[in-house]
């Protein structure tokens, strides 16, 4: 099969799409290639304890295998293998596991379910050995945001449930937004650019969220700037904004993150941004916990659970800041 590459990240359309219940299940369709993805994003968080739970269904479906599994990190984490639980088998077949994508079950103990396509996830997960085990129930706030191929949607998540984690019983009851994709390339190919941050934020018991895929603005001084090169006009790749029942797209964003000098992990963010309307908002963000995730070798993303500060809200929600190796070659060199 040929390869080639493809800008995964962007709603190149410029609309919205619309999502339909099947978009819950697995489609097992898409382009000629090795890297043709599927994939699955569910999380819950307790930012009041600084704990962070990523679940991740990354399927290949031209090589018929899986990568399936998740992370629950509490703190700021310096290795991948310091989170509380990091439990991603790398390999794995891709038909026991995900089936028709109507129950999802990984040997390591993880199952999600799609009780209501849209409406209603549960995600169990059972390890005795580390003492770890969740029942998460997770029900849509508002209906997907799809991207104007139909090819990818972003979903606001009410997280109910209970967590024990490491032999400590916690409560969930927050919000998270959670992520679909289906049917595009996604090479592993390196990527000279700086890193791409995918970030999004829910306040108001999940009525106001936004999501925002982007590289650093330039105008900020990143600590990349005059060592990567870039494109100017391939800053910004996606991204909405959501009041209620009210969804628009942004047109445009500017983005500040400051990075830890030798780890190059995310500590806290400026966001600028204008929708459809011309609307114009601001935000700052910092990150309360954070761990180096290694979604395929030739990458590190750096997960994060954020809170933010939006006029005169809090909310709390993701970043994940993918790092391709002339980046960190370049900017992450300790003395």
């Amino acid at each position: 099969m040929s390869e080639s590459t493809t800008d995964w990240n962007s709603n190149l359309h410029g609309h919205f799409g619309e999502a339909v219940p099947n978009d819950e299940f697995y489609h097992g369709w898409g382009a000629e290639g090795d890297s043709m993805t599927e994939t699955w994003y569910w999380g819950f968080n307790i930012p009041e304890k600084a704990i962070n739970c990523f679940v991740y269904v990354w399927c290949h479906p031209n090589l018929d295998v899986v990568t399936a599994g998740l992370i629950v990190y509490q703190g700021i984490k310096r290795h991948h293998l310091a989170a509380e639980v990091f439990d991603m088998p790398a390999y794995l077949k891709l038909g026991p596991v995900v089936g028709d994508g109507r129950v999802i079950t990984v040997p390591n103990g993880l199952r999600v379910e799609a009780i209501e396509p849209l409406g209603h996830i549960r995600m169990t997960y059972d390890d005795a050995v580390r003492d770890t085990r969740f029942d998460i129930a997770l029900k849509a706030v508002g209906r997907p945001v799809m991207r104007g191929n139909n090819q990818h949607f972003e979903q606001v998540m009410h997280a109910t449930g209970s967590l024990v984690l490491r032999g400590e019983a916690h409560e969930v009851d927050g919000f998270t937004v959670r992520d679909r994709s289906w049917g595009e390339l996604r090479p592993e190919l390196h990527n000279p650019g700086p890193p791409y941050n995918w970030v999004t934020g829910s306040f108001d018991k999940g009525r106001v969220a936004f999501n925002i895929g982007s590289l650093d603005d330039p105008a900020g001084n990143p600590e990349w700037l005059g060592k990567i090169d870039f494109k100017p006009d391939q800053i910004f790749k996606d991204g909405w904004v959501a009041r209620g029942d009210e969804q628009r797209r942004i047109v445009r964003a500017s983005k500040k993150c400051w990075r830890h000098a030798e780890m190059l992990m995310p500590e806290r963010f400026e966001i600028e941004f204008e929708d459809e309307d011309g609307r114009v908002e601001t935000m700052t963000g910092k990150v309360i916990a954070s761990v180096p995730g290694f979604h395929w070798p030739n990458i590190c993303t750096h997960l994060a659970l954020v809170e933010w500060q939006w006029n005169g809200l809090t909310g709390y929600g993701e970043s994940q800041d993918v790092q391709w190796n002339d980046y960190v070659y370049k900017c992450g060199q300790i003395g």
